[in-house]
């Protein structure tokens, strides 16, 4: 259906990077660096490569003094089957960085073999509603969620108010925030992300809260998204899902598994 051969969905998996307002940046020979502000204090390294074992490793000395150099606390970056050298996820490990999230790379086509659309079917439920956020009830809708769902900290004032600029651009600008709210009545109780680049619909920051779950709130976070990918003509939705959690849902709904996904955190 539509030409997404895993190749070209690993070319999406690599041009996908999350650089939030304020960040600061620095592109190298091996990686480029994101440096994410105020309490989310972490680096983000994307592209890590090197040719061969001895380069790698000190590719990765260079990557903590370039981190060091930026003010960051910690780094983190991913590791696919298309990471060089073969052997980087274990050599990363020896210069001091952890697992912190098996994931996998999923993914859905939005048309098929004649064009037409092709959605996920994930069943309504009674009461619960998704829009995406355009207001600033939503937003702060969409915000207070971060916290009681991923246990994200507190951003810092100056990054609430980057963060909050970006929204009101966007939505003057595209009108669109690309934030998504699930509602029960005028409780919000699950929030996702999406950011659609050229065909492809990245779908990030899925969460429900916990005595909402088992309801199918999570679905419908994925359904709306996908309907308004498809109006703004994406063909293929991405997601990287975690390994026992999202992903074995999105896998029954017919998403396909294109491989394996490890993210991996070094903190100094």
């Amino acid at each position: 259906m539509g030409g997404w051969t895993d190749d070209r969905i690993w070319d999406a998996v690599d041009a996908w990077k999350w650089i939030p307002p304020g960040s600061k940046r620095t592109v190298r020979a091996n990686f480029e660096l994101a440096v994410t502000p105020g309490s989310y204090a972490l680096t983000y390294a994307y592209g890590l490569h090197a040719p061969d074992g001895p380069s790698a490793d000190a590719v990765l000395a260079e990557l903590r003094r370039e981190v060091e150099a930026l003010g960051g606390t910690g780094v983190r970056t991913q590791i696919t089957p298309r990471s060089r050298p073969a052997d980087l996820a274990e050599r990363m490990r020896r210069a001091g960085f952890r697992v912190a999230e098996e994931a996998e790379v999923l993914a859905w086509e939005l048309r098929d073999d004649r064009g037409r659309p092709r959605l996920p079917d994930f069943r309504a439920r009674e009461g619960v509603t998704v829009r995406e956020a355009l207001t600033d009830s939503d937003y702060d809708g969409f915000l207070s969620l971060s916290g009681l769902i991923f246990g994200d900290p507190t951003p810092s004032v100056e990054s609430q108010a980057a963060f909050k600029k970006e929204f009101y651009r966007m939505v003057q600008v595209d009108g669109h925030s690309d934030r998504f709210v699930a509602w029960e009545g005028t409780a919000p109780i699950g929030r996702a992300g999406m950011e659609v680049a050229g065909e492809v619909a990245r779908l990030w920051g899925t969460g429900v809260l916990p005595e909402r779950r088992q309801r199918g709130v999570y679905g419908l976070l994925v359904q709306a998204r996908c309907e308004e990918a498809l109006r703004r003509g994406a063909t293929l939705a991405l997601v990287t899902a975690r390994v026992g959690t999202s992903g074995p849902i999105l896998k029954h709904h017919g998403f396909r598994s294109v491989g394996p996904l490890r993210v991996l955190e070094a903190r100094w």
